[in-house]
């Protein structure tokens, strides 16, 4: 991930669509294709899933999540679309002994 050397260097974001299909007509053949439609009125009840990122900003993946769920909104019914927000936080991994000079975890 590029820095800019802000302090949301600490945080990265990334967008989330959930949304739901149309249930394919379980009628619908290449020979009735004039006469029935390839998709019913309902929805399937499983729920779909599009994550993009990482970001730098908040406002870049809800960008991208907005241009996401206006592509999927014409072909599937929008479920929830939202921001996720993960903080880096350091935390010691190995230290060195001032007086051995070695480093503990090799």
């Amino acid at each position: 991930m590029a820095t800019n050397g802000s302090l949301n260097d600490m945080e990265q974001w990334r967008s989330v669509v959930e949304y739901r299909r149309r249930k394919r007509n379980p009628a619908y053949t290449h020979q009735t294709r004039h006469s029935v439609p390839a998709y019913l009125d309902e929805w399937e009840e499983a729920i779909l899933t599009d994550v993009r990122g990482p970001y730098q900003s908040a406002e870049n993946a809800r960008r991208q999540a907005s241009r996401d769920a206006s592509d999927r909104g014409r072909s599937a019914r929008i479920v929830r679309v939202y921001v996720e927000r993960a903080s880096l936080a350091w935390e010691p991994f190995d230290e060195r002994d001032p007086e051995t000079k070695k480093w503990g975890g090799s």
